[in-house]
This record gives C-alpha cells, structure tokens and sequence, in this order.
C-alpha cells in the first residue's frame, strides 16, 4: 500500500532497510554509549520535524502532491516509532541492570 516507485523499481523496501538496520542499531548506540541527552535525542527530533514540516506540508497542497507527503509522514512516523523502540529497549535494559546491581551510568 505505502510503495513508492521510481521508474520500474520500488524503494520501499529500501527505506525499509534504512529504518529496521541502520536507524533502529544507530538510536539504540546512541542511547547506550552517549551521555548528553541532546545527542542521544537528535535523530527522535530531527525525525519529528521532518514528520511535522510534511504533515504542514500536506496540508497546504493541492493535487497528487498531498499523497507523497502523506506516504512521506507515515514512513517518517514509523522511523520516529523505531527510535521510540530503541529508547525503550535501552530503557529495558538499564532497569534490569540496576536492579542486578550492574548499572555503570
């Protein structure tokens, strides 16, 4: 339903593979080995502006335009979901430790 094609060749699956193998292992990285929180957050903000500025986006188009911002959003808010999953699976993974009494941070 969310193919995006490009001549004869469909990148979804390709954003697929961006959002699942290298967003998802760069968020979780980042929560794990980053101290400032600024840093850890900025692929989580960058991602909501991106999904905010097309959602504006989409609402001030006319035509076919509307439905590429639209695909855009919703593969921009799935990569927003993804790094909430990394988030909570750090999240996960610091309570277990401190509750062993392993936590370093």
């Amino acid at each position: 339903m969310l193919d995006i094609w490009v001549g004869d060749t469909n990148i979804a699956p390709y954003i697929w593979i961006f959002i699942l193998i290298i967003l998802f292992p760069c968020q979780l990285a980042l929560c794990f080995k980053v101290r400032k929180i600024v840093i850890r957050l900025l692929p989580a903000v960058i991602l909501f502006i991106l999904t905010v500025s097309s959602l504006i986006a989409m609402a001030t188009g006319t035509g076919w335009e509307v439905l590429l911002y639209l695909i855009f959003s919703v593969y921009l808010s799935i990569a927003l979901l993804v790094c909430g999953i990394a988030w909570a699976t750090w999240a996960i993974v610091r309570k277990i430790r401190k509750n062993r009494g392993l936590n370093k941070t």
